[in-house]
């Protein structure tokens, strides 16, 4: 079983929330697979890497080449299960090629420091997605989490709210989760402010009931 896919979560940014697990595998790695930032992290191991960008393709076909005599780490930011690679990969190569190490989500920290549970919560990404659907997902959920990217911002959010006509909540912005510069702001829905210089936050949209 040496030559399976390592699909690794690290958590929402910070070390000390990467699990002594991940980081086990991840200094056992021939190779480490991931996002720029990711990899800088895991620049003092000295691995071969390969950045992720736009070229899942060309990142499997490295993967496929190099597997039968590297250990291949991907990692992945939060948890891999979670809008993240491993669906990818698992359409790629399958779950019996994969093992796959979860990780500390953006999602579950947010939770935490608001000390809400979210078992019973709606979840939606518009990180490089489309924010088709996420009003009718609103109107039909007293709690709604979504990931967001620059460009659909939690503003841009609560205006499209608004144009549909809701208006009875509240939402919480959490942005660079686990960082120093960690901040988490709670808002009416029409004084959303914009957020700038950020790579996404997680947006809590909770009824008033």
């Amino acid at each position: 079983m040496a030559d399976l896919i390592r699909v690794i979560g690290i958590g929402p940014g910070n070390p000390d929330y990467i699990t002594p697990v991940a980081l086990e595998l991840i200094s056992g790695a021939d190779i480490l697979i991931g996002g720029e930032r990711v990899l800088r992290d895991f620049a003092g191991l000295a691995k071969e890497t390969f950045v992720i960008r736009n070229n899942l393709s060309q990142m499997a076909e490295f993967i496929k080449e190099k597997r039968p005599d590297s250990e291949i780490a991907v990692l992945a930011s939060g948890d891999p299960a979670f809008f993240g690679i491993l669906e990818y990969l698992r359409k790629s190569f399958g779950a019996p090629e994969l093992m796959v190490i979860p990780g500390i989500s953006s999602v579950q920290l947010a939770c935490a420091r608001l000390a809400i549970s979210w078992h019973d919560a709606a979840f939606y990404s518009i990180h490089g997605r489309s924010m088709e659907g996420l009003t009718d997902l609103v109107r039909n959920h007293t709690k709604v989490i979504v990931l967001t990217d620059p460009g659909n911002t939690p503003a841009k959010i609560a205006r499209s709210l608004i144009e549909a006509g809701i208006r009875d909540r509240k939402i919480y912005v959490c942005e660079n989760l686990s960082y120093e510069d960690e901040k988490i702001g709670e808002f009416d829905i029409d004084s959303v402010p914009e957020v700038v210089g950020t790579n996404g936050c997680v947006v809590v949209i909770l009824g008033r009931g």
